[in-house]
């Protein structure tokens, strides 16, 4: 059986890792790894906190928990700006329906 070829996007990705890798390989500062590591620690942080399952809608849907968080904080933003509606506005407009 032949081995598929990569594609492009692959190819691009496996490119810029390696450059990453030799990127690292240059450090010589204590400071710089631990930066790195920092850093490092955050992006697997962030990727298991999107893969995370906090709970299920009513049809069976799981909520991940960077979707939630991105939704929560799309909500802040539009109260901190006054772009909602109240019950009471809500409940005045529908009577008008």
């Amino acid at each position: 059986m032949e081995a598929q070829q990569p594609s492009p996007a692959e190819q691009r990705l496996e490119a810029r890792k390696l450059a990453l890798i030799q990127a690292l390989i240059t450090l010589d500062r204590e400071e710089d790894v631990l930066a790195l590591e920092s850093v490092m620690g955050e992006v697997q942080e962030n990727i298991r906190a999107g893969q995370l399952v906090i709970g299920y809608r009513p049809t069976g849907s799981p909520v991940l928990k960077q979707r939630f968080l991105d939704r929560l904080r799309h909500t802040l933003h539009d109260l901190n700006h006054d772009e909602f509606v109240s019950l009471s506005d809500l409940e005045q407009r529908a009577a008008d329906w």
